[in-house]
């Protein structure tokens, strides 16, 4: 069998045996480090005369795969299968290149064929016919590489609303209902298991049989409730909270209060009434936790608030300019946005 034939001849097997390849790339580079192209060595039956073949393993168990003695030393066919196969899977990112380093080198009395003509070649010849299979395996087997350009990346659309979406009304827009739609939007996001409610700002609650601002419901069980003050709660407003920390200790609910901010030791008389005190700053510290897909997600139910229950249209032209400036900072699309009529 000539150089060429035994090429042919394992392209033809590829598909059936694809290992076969890194056997091959284990038989030469085997071989080399043996100085068997500079020896006169003619086929398999010489070769093993000069270097008997080892039938235990250095743990003195049978030997399956192919190990010789060389001087001092012994030599197996596993260490170079296990470099062809890194050179495949690791390197070239071919992952459809198997990884069965066991059965392969422990396949290689299959291939005797191909080691008697491997060892009658020399240096040149070998690495010809290496270079062959490399060329033929990377051709024809696809690279899974990672591409970076291949994902588009999201900004953190939710993250940017809180650092940087005014929440101060403008005119046109009810007072609060920025703030508002904020806080529903983070915990529509933070309680997918849940049904989140919300009304327009300034609704009674106790009218519509409302706990907070915000209510997120378990079926029949009120499971999170929040109160939003788009200010910073003073020490003389605690008391005020006092019916909603009642009402949602009653129901075994958690209680939030979710504001810009808290003067000195509001937050210790809060968090005494059981409730749990939540500033801009503690939300953006539980946002940058978030995935860019739950990010959007909030944004998106900011933007329903907006649209659906608030139904304002400053306050949507606002939000939609204010997420379409950010979307263009990174150079992104946001077909699933309309622009709002």
């Amino acid at each position: 069998m000539t150089p060429s034939e035994l090429f042919h001849e394992f392209v033809d097997g590829f598909p059936a045996r694809r290992f076969s390849a890194g056997l091959l790339l284990a038989f030469i580079d085997f071989l080399v480090d043996l100085r068997v192209p500079q020896s006169d060595l003619e086929g398999l039956e010489a070769f093993l005369e000069r270097y008997p073949r080892q039938e235990l393993t250095a743990q003195g168990k049978h030997a399956n795969t192919l190990i010789v003695k060389d001087g001092d030393r012994t030599l197996s066919i596993r260490p170079f299968y296990n470099q062809a196969e890194r050179f495949f899977r690791a390197e070239h990112k071919r992952f459809d290149y198997p990884s069965c380093a066991p059965h392969a080198t422990q396949a290689w009395r299959d291939y005797e064929e191909w080691l008697d003509v491997l060892i009658r070649l020399d240096s040149k010849e070998l690495r010809r016919l290496r270079d062959q299979v490399c060329q033929f395996v990377l051709e024809t087997l696809k690279s899974q590489e990672f591409d970076p350009a291949s994902v588009q990346v999201e900004p953190p659309l939710f993250t940017r609303i809180l650092e940087d979406f005014e929440v101060t009304s403008r005119k046109g827009e009810p007072s609060g209902a920025a703030f508002q739609g904020i806080v529903f939007g983070f915990l529509r996001a933070d309680n997918p298991h849940l049904q989140v409610e919300i009304r327009k700002v300034r609704t009674g609650s106790r009218r519509l049989q409302r706990v907070g601002d915000v209510d997120g419901w378990d079926g029949a069980r009120l499971a999170i409730s929040a109160e939003v003050k788009q200010y910073i709660v003073p020490d003389g407003d605690v008391p005020d909270f006092e019916a909603f920390a009642n009402e949602v200790g009653r129901r075994g609910a958690l209680g939030l209060v979710v504001a810009l901010g808290f003067q000195v030791d509001v937050r210790q008389q809060l968090e005494g009434l059981g409730l749990k005190p939540l500033d801009t700053e503690d939300l953006l510290h539980i946002v940058e936790l978030w995935d860019p897909m739950k990010q959007r997600i909030a944004a998106m139910s900011f933007v329903y608030y907006a649209d659906h229950v608030e139904m304002n249209s400053v306050l949507s032209r606002r939000l939609y300019d204010f997420i379409q400036a950010v979307k263009a900072s990174h150079d992104l699309e946001s077909p699933e946005n309309p622009r709002p009529s």
